[in-house]
């Protein structure tokens, strides 16, 4: 179609979008050419009089002046956002209320969890806890972060036991090279390294009462391989949580060594874990310290009687202990399987004292509704189970249901009179139905029966099993 001066008559804007199109395509002019220099070809082949060909050329020059100032406003915008970032703090919520700088250097998030427990127990007896009742199992507020993307930092207390569970600080020098000092969780066990707000039953087995748990030392630890391979060596006090060496001559710092690998990223499975790792400590403790890591003595799964207490042979005289490990997880898509053993050894020359202990536990779950575990994994322990659709006002999910059996057993048998109290051995069976409305949100039911080796004394007589009903709500943020 031929353009003519008629075209004059039409609106501008439609003169123009014409023109620029017949340009482009049919006076073979460049796609990129800028306006001012197509507004010149227009009026030299008269399709624009002088009128319009300057009333538009003033309106092109307008339009690109407020586009450049336009332009130098971000730049000066970006500028002074770059240069304020590292001292203005963003909020979010993610399952958990944080705060970073603007330059992603800095971080500072509050942290907490509530358990609420109910137990219910098939006997009465002043042997320790086997009351029916409701109780705050756990009730931390910290604070966690990180400075200057390298150092990072916890101090978590638990206001229902009135300890201080975590006061760490850790630098990282690369994701296979880090230090830790303070009290943390020591390297050893799959079971303790997961955080109590993700186990899969309300409480840990009955071998736990055997590996370090929280103490406070020095670490150094690394991923050797990404999501494959990592490694920790660590020392220790050895006397627990919240506990300072208790003897200048009978009592030394115990070491800690654990690796774990999980074969499936290798085999490229994504959807699986193949898990094996080990843990190795090594140290002495005094009389007047535990050997296990329940003060007290060992209480039952469900939290009721207290049925072994290891004796130390001796309060001035040093005990050699060494503790090894072993544990496995074994996931395809909703189903797990994961079990541990650990061996405990005691030996003092000077009182002829040489025993050993050994306890493990076997467990399988299942996730009803799908969700995958392999997605909640990684080589220090599970992490929280994200639903696949949440139970939530405006939302038509359930949530995320699971089930699991456990068993467990200790092993005491080289105890002779005096070194303990109580029975030398149990095994417990422990059913658990957990539902998981929202992340941060858990409801456990377990069922929980323990049998004893000898019968344990309780009001009234003895007994030689005890059976629990426990419930508990659980939040964290």
């Amino acid at each position: 179609m031929e353009v003519t001066k008629s075209n004059v008559a039409l609106p501008k804007r439609l003169i123009l979008a014409a023109a620029v199109a017949a340009v482009c395509a049919g006076l073979s002019a460049p796609a990129h050419a800028d306006m001012e220099t197509l507004l010149d070809k227009l009026r030299a082949k008269g399709v624009l009089s002088e009128e319009e060909y300057q009333e538009m050329r003033t309106e092109a020059r307008s339009e690109r002046r407020e586009e450049a100032l336009k332009k130098a406003n971000e730049v000066e915008k970006d500028a002074k956002k770059a240069e304020a970032a590292p001292t203005t703090l963003g909020g979010k919520f993610n399952d958990g209320f944080s705060w970073e700088s603007g330059d992603k250097q800095h971080s500072i998030a509050l942290s907490g969890r509530v358990h609420a427990d109910y137990r219910s127990f098939d006997i009465n007896s002043t042997n320790a806890n086997t009351a029916n009742g409701f109780d705050i199992r756990r009730a931390y507020l910290g604070v966690s972060g990180k400075l200057y993307n390298d150092w990072t930092y916890e101090a978590t207390s638990d206001l229902a036991g009135s300890t201080l569970e975590y006061a760490w600080l850790n630098y990282k020098q690369n994701d296979s090279l880090q230090f830790r000092m303070g009290a943390f969780k020591m390297p050893f066990s799959f079971e303790e390294l997961t955080s109590s707000r993700f186990i899969d039953f309300q409480e840990r087995s009955l071998m736990n009462a055997f590996v370090p748990a929280k103490d406070q030392g020095l670490m150094v630890h690394g991923e050797l391989v990404k999501n494959t391979l990592i490694y920790a060596l660590a020392v220790m006090n050895g006397n627990g949580k919240n506990t300072d060496e208790t003897s200048a001559v009978s009592d030394r710092q115990e070491f800690i060594a654990r690796a774990a690998v999980n074969f499936a990223p290798m085999a490229d499975l994504k959807s699986s874990v193949l898990h094996i790792g080990g843990g190795y400590t090594t140290g002495s403790v005094s009389g007047t310290t535990p050997v296990t890591n329940l003060t007290g003595g060992m209480r039952t799964e469900g939290r009721g009687i207290t049925f072994l207490t290891v004796n130390s042979p001796s309060a001035s005289i040093e005990t050699d202990r060494d503790r090894m490990g072993i544990e496995t997880v074994l996931a395809w898509g909703p189903v797990k399987l994961q079990g541990e053993w650990v061996k405990t050894s005691w030996e003092n020359t000077a009182v002829a004292y040489d025993r050993e202990a050994t306890a493990y536990y076997a467990a399988v779950n299942w996730l009803i509704t799908g969700e995958k575990y392999a997605d909640f994994y990684t080589l220090n322990g599970m992490r929280a189970i994200k639903p696949n659709r949440p139970f939530k006002k405006g939302a038509e999910g359930m949530g995320a249901w699971e089930l699991g059996v456990r068993y467990s057993k200790v092993d005491a048998d080289e105890l002779t009179t005096g070194q303990f109290t109580g029975t030398k051995g149990a095994d417990a069976i422990t059913v658990g139905l957990k539902w998981i409305p929202v992340t941060p949100v858990r409801i456990y039911l377990n069922y929980t029966e323990t049998d004893f080796d000898t019968p344990i004394a309780i009001t009234g007589g003895t007994t030689d099993a005890e059976k629990a009903i426990t419930l508990r709500t659980s939040i964290f943020f």
